[in-house]
């Protein structure tokens, strides 16, 4: 799976794993956001930031806990299409999204993230999963498609809140990124394909970086579990991204 998002969460996702990243108007700033669907993968699209597609991830303290405001409408089409979804009901903050892709092509949402399907994810039925937040009035959603491209849609009005980080005993938070910022220990899959946490000084040291430009040499950061202090193996930031690697990392 290839992804590319936004030079403004380069630093603070050098992870590319990091399971959330909620949108505020100042990071609803993209630059083609897109996602390559392969090798299997659901790819989960969060406000600007693209995430771990695992749904163990959507736990972790200071993710969403999203409660569904009204039934899903289920729909397919082939090219560009507006799906109704009626009323929104009271309390609904955005619109949750499963895009299927039935065709090769890109399907991009109407905020401009897309999903990008070889005719091999096609067969294999990927599924982006996407958080829209609702505009005022907002009572329908629509896919930018070529003419000849299929895809299913779901969608489900949904009430949307970011849970508290948790708080080790050193007083530490730990979580995933969110719009309140970065908790000291940040959720990351290490190469050893356990779920921890890297300290996000480690991830972003104080200084210059060359991340931005991808021209970083490939580093080490030890993670660990939310006590800080059992490590349980490494995450690579920079150069080809690191392969599974024996347990302990």
């Amino acid at each position: 799976m290839t992804v590319q998002m936004d030079d403004c969460y380069a630093s603070a996702l050098r992870a590319a794993l990091i399971e959330h990243v909620e949108a505020t108007s100042a990071r609803r700033r993209r630059t083609g956001l897109r996602v390559v669907a392969g090798a299997g993968a659901v790819v989960l699209l969060l406000g600007g930031g693209v995430a771990a597609a695992d749904a163990g991830w959507l736990s972790l303290p200071g993710g969403d806990v999203v409660t569904t405001e009204a039934p899903t409408v289920t729909v397919t089409r082939t090219g560009s299409a507006t799906v109704e979804l009626g009323a929104a009901p009271k309390g609904t903050t955005d619109v949750m999204l499963k895009l299927t892709c039935l065709t090769a092509g890109t399907f991009t949402f109407e905020d401009g993230a897309s999903l990008v399907c070889s005719a091999a994810d096609a067969g294999a039925g990927h599924v982006a999963t996407y958080k829209l937040a609702l505009a005022p009035g907002q009572h329908s959603t629509s896919i930018t498609t070529a003419d000849g491209a299929r895809w299913t849609l779901s969608a489900t009005y949904a009430h949307v809140a970011v849970s508290e980080w948790g708080k080790n005993a050193d007083g530490l938070t730990y979580g995933v990124v969110n719009e309140r910022g970065t908790p000291d220990l940040v959720a990351v899959i290490a190469t050893n394909g356990r779920r921890g946490y890297a300290y996000n000084r480690d991830l972003n040291p104080p200084g210059p970086t060359t991340l931005q430009t991808g021209a970083e040499p490939p580093r080490t950061v030890p993670v660990y579990t939310s006590d800080g202090h059992t490590r349980i193996g490494v995450f690579v930031i920079g150069g080809p991204a690191a392969g599974p690697s024996s347990p302990g990392g």
